[in-house]
């Protein structure tokens, strides 16, 4: 049996990446899979994510079944995982509140729900409580802030998928929220994008263009300290270069080569754009890049790598700038095919990244469809986006202090 794990993000009220939600494919409440066992714990996924992707550099809360708890203490390490026991739904027996206080013993944290409040033998081992956003009610909140205020249990609320729903977790106090309300847009055709950034449209601009100006970008690079860091911070990351240490910026531009290059500035130009939102945003933008690249070359004869890279480095960027991705998208002077997928919403490339979307969502159903679009089986797809993910925590510890440190 395939196991398809996919993740959603948990940020502080700040914004701020907390956690990721482990999902599970085969199962509705995408709860850890009981009949899992150590050696498929330490080996590869069949396909998608494998536990040690997900555990990479973000704290990761898993779902699990009353069923695993005696054994999930020796799969994990408390510093990677929050233990869930949603499917838990009458008062638990004295047998699991050991295990439970076992696993507490080992350094693990345990998230509750607010129906679980009404076992108090179970609700003082809880470190954070979820409860479901839409339905639940002001006063509700209230109560529930109330009734642990001496306990020291943080709020996690989940389905948090719009930025109202957002401003409502800040008003009530909420201190972790759950989904993708930062992917929804918030666009104004009066604001205009802020001078401190415009170097990062210009250089965005040239390394879109099919002929690559290095004499431009190389005097660009040695106007900015902030950029200069940050170029010979890359090329000096062992991920980069293992071979010699470089300190100018020419020794630098001519050793990356023209492709690295571009997928250089374009991550750098898009985390300075992104500096005020959700690290998320660019973490999502980078996977989705690379995904797009590796599955335009799997099925292309003559693959464009930079343009399908484009398509998903720039799919978020409406978002990022909260202005209109045709306004955007026509300063840049990207080729039609890139408009097609990300203004039209048509051709290959769209097909591409929708699949890319679809997995991030662990929306199936829509992959299905969008594996028979592109001809290629969901099995492929699943072991691409594994691929992008692995070079986008690579590339993002790689580059800067911009960036969070990943955990040994």
């Amino acid at each position: 049996m395939n196991r398809i794990f996919a993740r959603e993000p948990v940020f502080s009220i700040d914004k701020k990446l907390f956690a990721y939600q482990f999902l599970y494919r085969d199962s509705r409440a995408g709860l850890f899979p009981v009949d899992i066992n150590e050696l498929q714990l330490n080996g590869e996924p069949d396909h998608g994510l494998s536990l040690d992707d997900l555990l990479q550099q973000n704290m990761t809360i898993v779902n699990i079944h009353s069923d695993s708890v005696f054994d999930f203490g020796e799969w994990f390490s408390p510093q990677d995982v929050i233990v869930e026991l949603s499917e838990l739904q009458i008062r638990p027996e004295s047998e699991l509140i050991t295990q439970i206080k076992t696993l507490k013993s080992k350094g693990f944290k345990l998230v509750g729900h607010v129906h679980q409040l009404e076992w108090p033998e179970f609700f003082a081992l809880v470190d954070y409580v979820k409860l479901e956003l839409l339905n639940t009610t002001k006063d509700q909140v209230a109560q529930l802030k109330q009734s642990i205020a001496t306990k020291n249990i943080k709020i996690i609320a989940t389905q948090v998928h719009t930025n109202f729903q957002f401003e409502q977790c800040k008003i009530h106090g909420i201190d972790y929220v759950q989904g993708f309300f930062f992917l929804e847009k918030k666009e104004s055709n009066k604001k205009t994008v802020p001078a401190s950034k415009l170097a990062y449209m210009q250089l965005l601009s040239e390394i879109a263009k099919p002929e690559l100006n290095k004499k431009l970008l190389q005097g660009v690079f040695e106007k900015d300290p902030t950029l200069s860091f940050l170029l010979m911070k890359f090329i000096n990351n062992p991920l980069v270069n293992k071979s010699f240490k470089i300190t100018s910026i020419s020794h630098a531009l001519n050793y990356l080569g023209e492709l690295m290059i571009r997928r250089f500035v374009a991550i750098i130009s898009l985390a300075g754009l992104n500096s005020e939102q959700p690290n998320e945003l660019l973490n999502l933008s980078l996977s989705r890049a690379k995904f797009c690249e590796i599955v335009d070359a799997e099925i292309a004869d003559q693959a464009d790598a930079m343009s399908a890279f484009l398509v998903g480095l720039f799919s978020l960027i409406d978002i990022i700038l909260e202005k209109p991705i045709t306004d955007l998208l026509h300063k840049l002077e990207l080729e039609e095919k890139i408009e097609d997928a990300l203004i039209r919403k048509e051709g290959e490339y769209w097909s591409i990244l929708s699949s890319a979307v679809a997995i991030e969502a662990g929306n199936w159903h829509g992959l299905l469809q969008n594996s028979r679009e592109i001809e290629l089986s969901t099995d492929i797809l699943f072991e691409k986006h594994k691929q992008a993910i692995r070079w986008q925590y690579d590339m993002t510890t790689a580059v800067s202090t911009m960036y969070p440190v990943a955990k040994a």
